[in-house]
Parts: structure tokens; sequence; C-alpha cells
């Protein structure tokens, strides 16, 4: 609810402050405003002291600094007045994620989309953090995790690993900070797109495979249990790659076979993968 207008800062006050800024005086009105809106927020059934008025214009300093900041870096002025206002009393990260949203519920995805291009130049102008910065602000990271991933994807590269693989590990590391899930996770990716596998089909994979080996491969040179992990995963995949319902049935079903009677059983059990698990084990 907006405070009813009662109190105005002098205009000598407002000048003075104002003229420290060193910005353009078209944004002098807005600077005004903000700054008796503010002493209108605060002093409220009483007449304002000195120390009042003195932190309302500071409350207006900020904002319009801010505010010019994301103007003259190309955003749109309803992303520059929502951040602005956002900014003042929380971080950095916080504000952007909820001034983007509000831009598409106000507007649309495309204007948001684009607002949040200019942002992250704002940001760092180097072309590698604009591009996985908004990737990874989409995916609810931040700007630190962007340049720690930055950090780790130059690294990985450095160690003679594949693009695929350093970009998979870095942004799983942001969410999974587990250099062995990690690790699992990127191979396994990997190793799906040098078969040729689509790349949502890829992550369904690799998450299935961290999960696996999360909950089955607890002791270190567990040779069986990795082995028990492979064989599921060797269904799970077969499943996924040709589209087959429940894969998590499938993979166990196939799991089970596999370990029916040896690692290459006379298959008995009827259920309705048995021909294609048959199929399977005997190749």
């Amino acid at each position: 609810m907006d405070i009813k207008q009662k109190w105005n800062i002098p205009e000598e006050a407002l000048k003075a402050a104002f003229d420290k800024l060193e910005i353009d005086t078209q944004y002098y009105p807005l600077f005004v405003e903000r700054a008796n809106k503010a002493l209108n927020n605060i002093a409220v059934g009483y007449e304002p002291e000195q120390d009042d008025i003195d932190g309302s214009i500071d409350i207006a300093t900020e904002y319009i600094n801010i505010y010019v900041g994301q103007i003259e870096a190309g955003l749109s002025e309803t992303w520059a007045e929502t951040f602005a206002n956002l900014r003042i009393n929380e971080d950095v990260d916080d504000s952007a994620w909820k001034t983007y949203w509000k831009i598409c519920d106000l507007q649309n995805r495309e204007q948001a989309d684009k607002d949040l291009a200019f942002f992250a130049r704002f940001l760092d102008s180097n072309p590698k953090f604009v591009e996985n910065y908004i990737n990874i602000f989409i995916n609810g990271g931040t700007i630190n995790d962007t340049y720690d991933f930055l950090q780790l994807y130059d690294s990985l590269i450095k160690k003679g690993k594949s693009e695929v693989y350093a970009i998979e590990y870095a942004l799983h590391h942001i969410d999974t900070p587990d250099d062995d899930y990690c690790h699992q996770y990127a191979t396994k990716f990997e190793e799906c797109i040098n078969k040729g596998i689509e790349r949502g089909k890829a992550y369904t994979i690799a998450e299935a495979y961290e999960d696996c080996y999360d909950r089955h491969y607890s002791q270190d040179n567990d040779l069986e249990g990795k082995k028990f992990i492979d064989v599921y995963i060797q269904g799970f995949e077969y499943a996924v790659v040709n589209d087959i319902d429940s894969p998590e049935k499938f993979a166990k079903d196939y799991q089970a076979a596999y370990y029916n009677n040896g690692e290459k059983p006379s298959y008995v059990a009827k259920g309705e993968y048995d021909d294609i698990i048959c199929k399977l084990l005997a190749d």
C-alpha cells in the first residue's frame, strides 16, 4: 500500500546530494521521487527529523545508482526498477532471480531472457561467463556458481578431459560437490554421447547410474558391487534408448536374469520382457 505523500525534503538538500552522484540530470526527478517516498515511509505519524531526511536521501542514492547502472547496461526500465527495489534489501542473486520471473509474469519469457543476457554482460563481459551464467542462472545457480564452474571446467580441460566430460562434471559439481559422484555422472554421460545417444536420454542414464552408484557401491574397490551396478545400467540404458516403459523395472528384471545362474544364465523367468532380455543375454 502506498503511503500518502505528506513530507517533502528541502530542494537544496536534494540537489546537493544528487550533484555528488555525477549522473545525468535526467534522473533527478526520479531521485527526488524516491527520496520523498522513502521519507514518507519512515516518518509516519510524526514530523521528520534530520536523521530521517538523511536516511531517505541515502535510500534514494542507493536506489538511483543501481537503477542507472542497469539502464546504462542495456536493461529494460521494468528490469531496472524491479531489480533496484529488490537490491536495496536483498543480495544480487535473489534480486536477479525475482526480477527475471517478474518480467516473465508482466511481459513474457522472451523479454526476460533478453534482459538476462544484458544482465550477464553487466556482471562480466567475458563471453565464457555470459554464456554459462545464463544457463546456470536458469537452473537456479548463482554468480559464484558460475565462476566456480569456469574454474573447475578449465582445470579439467588442462588435465586432458574432454569438453563434454568437463562441462557435465563442473555443472554437476554445483549441486553435488563430491568428486566421485561427479566423475561417475560425467563419465556415463560422455559414454552415452560417444555412443550417439541423444542428450536427454544421456542425462537420464547418467542420473540413474549415479543414483545406483550411491545406493550400491559404498565400499572402496568393491568390484562385485560395481559389476552389479553395471549390469543394472546395461538394462536401464537399453530400455531408455529403445523407449521401453518402466526402464527401472526392465533393468531390475535384466539384472535378476543376469545373476540367475552365472553371467550368462539360461533364462527361465516369465514376464513381459522375457523375449527381449533373453536375446540381450544371448548376444
